[in-house]
């Protein structure tokens, strides 16, 4: 693919008819995502043209599979990308104001431009992962304690 890739690309919410192809897909993937090399598919009139697809690009496509069938629109963004802090704040469901307290604090990285703040979309999503892991081990935690006082 030439030229230049859009630093994101959205679906918008699926069509009924979209979500119920969507969700018949779903399961035809499955399988597929888990095989260990890649994955041929054809194309075009008669299926006449044949391509091998990446099994991370089919796991790729499940997941957005999977959120079409559930009515729920798509966004792609590239990890190279840089992101503004609305469109960060987007990613992380925060608010823009919560998400500048982060950098600030260093929390996520960022670079100046001007006078605007730029954010590597993997940097985001390092972020995160990282406090997805600090929620899951506090959770965790309060589970053993809970299991040891018997409130289980």
């Amino acid at each position: 693919m030439a030229g230049k890739s859009a630093v994101r690309t959205e679906s918008g919410i699926p069509s009924a008819r979209d979500a119920a192809l969507a969700e018949r897909a779903v399961g035809k993937l499955a399988a597929l995502a888990d095989e260990a090399g890649p994955v041929p598919a054809r194309f075009g009139a008669a299926a006449a043209e044949s391509v091998d697809i990446p099994t991370s690009a089919v796991r790729l496509l499940r997941e957005i599979l999977d959120q079409m069938a559930r009515g729920h629109g798509v966004a792609l963004t590239p990890l190279h990308a840089e992101l503004t802090t609305g469109e960060a704040a987007d990613l992380l469901q925060v608010s823009r104001t919560h998400l500048v307290q982060l950098l600030d604090a260093g929390r996520i990285p960022c670079r100046m431009v001007g006078a605007h703040r730029r954010i590597r979309a993997a940097d985001i999503v390092a972020y995160r992962r990282e406090t997805e892991t600090r929620r899951r081990s506090a959770l965790d935690e309060l589970t053993a304690r809970d299991q040891e006082l018997g409130l289980q």
